[in-house]
């Protein structure tokens, strides 16, 4: 809690409350608009979207610029830009559409209508599909008649391509979106047909941007082994007895897989400051988009010059705190000198 004579009786960061005392703040009220607020930013800061939320999860709105500090590699670094306003935001909906998916197809559809329910008239959202490779249902848009074509012109296919397609749209599609931006991601995470990036790449690739990940994961598991179970070999053995012969489960099938995508997503979300949803109706999916529109119109966008010279490729830690007790900080940790 923040006391008017300056003292401080706690502070959190990332998700954890610490107690300090002495710590010497400013007790003003009010930020006045300066020429930092502006987002017409050189490319050396460093930006770090921020969400705050209270122990019930509810975002926090009143968190003052001399309230942040924030570290790089355990240094205290100035804070050159701070924005609180409640902004648009374009939003990547990137739909699943391999063959694991047939089983949600009308889940998934419908869950995308609901998020673009809930956009205000200047939020955007881009339409993405994917299977073996990636499909622009529609560029960022907030006319929601081409929304619903896009959502329903979504198909599925064979392959699965997640890597691929995150790659592209960290390439070619995000630098081309200004303001806060986020990718929610429909899916149940496990890629069976890239041949160009890399889980490792994709990780590495998000530490260099501010873009916010959320992934809303359907376990498609046992979907999966029933199909495969259905779809066994009948044969025969010496005594014209039929047996079931199973065949070898293929990659994107055995329980490996889903959890090496269970670790990706949790490592993209975690490092971009996201949140895992995951949902086995549409009550969850709804819940899920509620939450997630909600958090984006309420992000904080820090911004600091690095006090050391870049080495291009090495990562550098991000630590956020704010200087009252009792807060979850979810912000993104580290980011990939350039």
């Amino acid at each position: 809690m923040h006391a008017q004579s300056g003292r401080v009786t706690g502070y959190s960061e990332s998700g954890t409350t610490r107690l300090t005392a002495d710590a010497k703040t400013s007790t003003s009220t009010s930020e006045p608009k300066t020429d930092a607020d502006v987002v017409r930013v050189p490319t050396d800061l460093v930006t770090v979207p921020v969400r705050i939320t209270s122990p019930g999860g509810k975002p926090v709105p009143n968190v003052r610029r001399d309230e942040f500090k924030i570290f790089e590699n355990g240094v205290e670094q100035q804070l050159a830009y701070f924005s609180n306003d409640e902004q648009p935001f374009t939003v990547v909906l990137l739909l699943d559409m391999s063959y694991s998916s047939v089983f949600r197809l009308e889940d998934i559809q419908l869950a995308a209508r609901i998020f673009v329910a809930k956009l205000r008239e200047h939020d955007r959202v881009m339409v993405v599909s994917f299977d073996e490779k990636p499909h622009v249902l529609c560029e960022a848009t907030n006319d929601r008649r081409i929304l619903g074509l896009a959502i329903g012109g979504a198909a599925i296919a064979s392959g699965t391509s997640l890597y691929d397609t995150l790659d592209m749209l960290l390439r070619d599609k995000l630098p081309t979106i200004s303001g806060r931006r986020a990718i929610v991601l429909l899916s149940d995470g496990v890629d069976t047909s890239s041949d160009k990036a890399t889980a490792q790449l994709i990780e590495k690739q998000f530490g260099a941007e501010d873009v916010i990940v959320y992934p809303i994961v359907f376990d498609t598991f046992d979907d999966v082994q029933k199909n495969r179970r259905n779809n066994a070999q009948v044969l025969f053995d010496e005594n014209d007895r039929p047996y079931i012969a199973p065949s070898p489960p293929k990659k994107g099938e055995r329980e490996q897989d889903y959890q090496e995508a269970r670790e990706f997503l949790k490592t993209v979300s975690d490092q971009t400051g996201g949140s895992v949803y995951r949902v086995s109706n549409t009550t969850n999916l709804n819940d899920a988009f509620t939450k997630i529109a909600d958090e984006l119109r309420r992000v904080y966008s820090l911004g600091y010059y690095p006090s050391e010279d870049r080495k291009s490729g090495a990562t550098y830690d991000i630590k956020v705190r704010v200087y009252r007790p009792d807060l979850k900080i979810t912000a993104r940790n580290h980011y990939l000198g350039k």
